[in-house]
């Protein structure tokens, strides 16, 4: 098998905190590490954002809190799909023919 040439890399972000059977889910692709880093910490920044939870069993506490919950995913820079994601990384991914 021929070696590959590596020409570069790029900088992959992943959502990877996996918890109940999640896989890494790959994110975004930057040219250089400095921007993935940007958006790592954005992403993390964003996830210890989340509403706090209430304390007790006041039903109308936990309705506002589920909304601001649904809001906040909503929001999320990643989308949906990964909000519930606890840990994110940059990979560098080798370029090659």
């Amino acid at each position: 098998m021929k070696e590959l040439e590596v020409q570069g890399s790029i900088f992959l972000v992943m959502a990877t905190g996996i918890k109940n059977g999640q896989r890494p889910v790959p994110l975004l692709a930057f040219p250089g590490r400095t921007q993935a880093e940007e958006w790592q910490a954005e992403l993390i920044g964003y996830h210890i954002s989340s509403p706090d939870m209430p304390a007790g069993d006041d039903a109308a506490l936990w309705k506002e809190y589920d909304a601001q919950l649904k809001a906040w995913r909503d929001a999320h820079p990643a989308g949906v799909a990964v909000s519930d994601y606890q840990h994110f990384g940059v990979y560098e991914v080798p370029l090659g023919m």
